[in-house]
């Protein structure tokens, strides 16, 4: 599916409710900067064959000709800001922040105190931008209201995303000065050793004496991504490894690496790495 590329140079923003199922896909991206806010419930951002799961409090941030592929998901309706900018030269060093993927970085504000501030900056900028802009046949064009308003509520709408970044840049330093937590690095090994293993999130919880939600959170926070996800793809990188080097069946590698169904092991492959195993196999086994 496609979905039309905003303007490069216009300020836009905006503030939707959507139910799952509900996607956006720029193959190519845009040629301006995007930023989304998850306000409520949940959603899914796809880059370079990686899941990224956002919840309440999560800023992803997307840089020009990244393909932008995300989805509402869960039960209850995705609530969420976006906005499409350029960038004042002065906030570049602000967003070259470690990427989840390629061209895709998230910020997680939190919840509480870190979603409130967040909003109200996003409504801000929202406010500015439509009153910087506005709807014409041939698009959103600035307004004209006097030979000052609209770059006055341009200005104020950039410094509500200003403030967004630099929220986003503080809560980078902030993890950073911490470290990584030893709870996660060890569910981490844990999943490497063996990601065939049934590794439930009640069972590496007890193994790091969290509860399940509290080890949810701190491992999302940590590694932008849910532990599941973290454990498919384990599983897929070495089912992988398992298709170039040897000559083992399809299907009793999907049982090796920890699929109980060959169809549900064949559609997660091809999923991740956009062919299904046995033409994986013919274009990277070893013969």
């Amino acid at each position: 599916m496609w979905t039309q590329i905003p303007e490069a140079d216009l300020l836009s923003a905006g503030r939707f409710e959507e139910h799952p199922g509900y996607t956006v896909y720029r193959e190519r991206g845009a040629r301006n900067w995007m930023a989304s806010l998850t306000v409520s419930g949940t959603a899914e951002y796809v880059s370079g064959g990686r899941l990224l799961t956002t919840g309440p409090g999560d800023l992803v941030v997307i840089t020009p000709g990244a393909p932008q592929h995300y989805r509402a998901s869960g039960d209850a309706p995705w609530g969420y800001w976006w906005t499409h900018f350029q960038p004042r030269p002065s906030w570049f060093d602000w967003l070259r922040r470690p990427e989840f993927a390629a061209g895709l970085s998230v910020a997680r504000l939190g919840p509480g105190e870190g979603l409130r501030r967040a909003d109200a900056a996003f409504a801000r900028v929202h406010r500015n931008a439509m009153s910087a802009t506005v709807d014409a046949p041939q698009g959103r064009v600035p307004v004209d209201r006097g030979p000052r308003h609209g770059a006055y509520a341009t200005e104020l709408a950039l410094n509500g995303i200003e403030e967004l970044l630099l929220m986003a840049a503080a809560e980078h330093e902030s993890r950073a000065a911490a470290g990584p937590d030893p709870r996660v690095r060890q569910v981490l090994d844990l999943i490497a050793a063996d990601p065939a293993a049934p590794l439930s999130v009640d069972e590496l919880a007890r193994g790091v004496a969290l509860s399940p939600s509290r080890l949810a959170h701190l491992f999302r926070a940590e590694t932008g991504d849910s532990i599941g996800n973290v454990v498919l793809a384990a599983r897929l990188r070495r089912a992988a490894t398992l298709l170039e080097s040897t000559g083992l069946p399809v299907g009793r590698i999907g049982a090796e690496v920890g699929f109980a169904s060959p169809y549900h092991f064949s559609r997660q492959f091809r999923q991740r790495f956009g062919v299904p195993p046995t033409a994986y196999r013919a274009d990277h086994g070893r013969g």
